[in-house]
């Protein structure tokens, strides 16, 4: 778990670093591979664990909005993730990972909105609400698309 902890810190904060032209606070969201991965492999708590303990890290090294922003998008996302988990593992139709991703990238960006929203104290950021739904959709299949092709090679 110290290891899944360090990758997902790691690639969350080289993806900080990496300036792309993309919305205000759009991010491709590579660290959740890591969550996605401890969650299918380790369970909801371990997952929700990764998710909390990563945020800390988000707190020491870019402040307590940050921290803010990146607990409730993590909590947020691995509740649905979780979920779509739950259900996948019912029925066994292969969809279950793109699902759980972009699930996960889109209530991500929900709970990061709800956080901004709290912070500012104004429900006028809810506006950028259509582009987080539409990045959190495209990030989702990136991830996604990426765990599916990266799983064989981890599990090895």
């Amino acid at each position: 778990m110290g290891l899944m902890l360090a990758l997902a810190s790691a690639l969350q904060f080289l993806e900080s670093l990496i300036s792309l032209p993309l919305p205000m606070g759009v991010k491709a969201g590579f660290s959740s591979i890591v969550v996605m991965y401890v969650l299918t492999e380790f369970g909801f708590a371990s997952a929700m664990t990764i998710a909390v303990l990563k945020s800390c890290f988000v707190f020491v090294t870019r402040g307590a909005s940050a921290f803010c922003m990146s607990v409730s998008g993590g909590i947020l996302s691995v509740l649905a993730m979780g979920l779509v988990v739950l259900v996948s593992r019912k029925s066994k139709d292969g969809a279950g990972i793109l699902t759980m991703s972009v699930s996960g990238g889109v209530f991500h960006n929900i709970g990061q909105l709800a956080a901004a929203s709290a912070i500012a104290e104004s429900l006028v950021t809810a506006s950028y609400l259509p582009v987080l739904i539409i990045s959190g959709i495209i990030s989702g299949i990136v991830t996604g698309t990426l765990f599916r092709v990266l799983m064989p090679c981890i599990k090895k």
